[in-house]
């Protein structure tokens, strides 16, 4: 595997068939993530050079360099928003609601990191299932998490509504 220059590599997701009836990319109504169909499977990966402020010091842990257990839900997350980008609906996007990770292993300061996710639709839910694996393909972590679907202008107006 070759260290990507970048910030990170998306590969192209791959989706599974839509089952029959499910409403294509981009379709707007129903109940559910409008674009994805019911029950429709989504593959991605991303892959990343760890870097410094990703790493346990940033955390509190001095001298560990090493990938971070919130850098290694960051890297889960941002290829979750990604992978799911292209098949949502126009006006929508998902926000985190839920997830469970086992650490495993250990990633120094610039090792390449992947980021492998397959999502299912669930209603307006997406259930994820994530391993992220080091350079020699030893799994780093794992485990499962939920994002729901929303309104972006209706989350946006809601943040931004007085409090109190």
């Amino acid at each position: 595997m070759t260290a990507p220059t970048g910030p990170g590599r998306l590969t192209a997701p791959a989706a599974g068939p839509a089952p029959a009836g499910a409403a294509g990319a981009g379709a707007a109504g129903g109940a559910g993530a409008a674009g994805m169909g019911e029950g429709r499977r989504v593959e991605g990966e991303r892959t990343r050079v760890v870097r410094e402020d990703d790493c346990a010091t940033r955390w509190g842990n001095a001298g560990l360099m090493v990938l971070s257990t919130p850098a290694m839900l960051g890297l889960m997350e941002q290829t979750c928003v990604e992978v799911l980008a292209p098949v949502l609906a126009a006006g929508e996007m998902t926000v985190g609601v839920g997830v469970t990770l086992t650490h495993a292993a250990a990633a120094g300061c610039g090792d390449p990191v992947s980021c492998r996710v397959a999502l299912t639709v669930a209603g307006r839910d997406v259930d994820v299932d994530f391993t992220v694996v080091g350079p020699t393909g030893t799994v780093l972590g794992h485990g499962s998490h939920r994002r729901r679907v929303v309104d972006r202008a209706a989350f946006l107006r809601r943040l931004a509504a007085p409090t109190g």
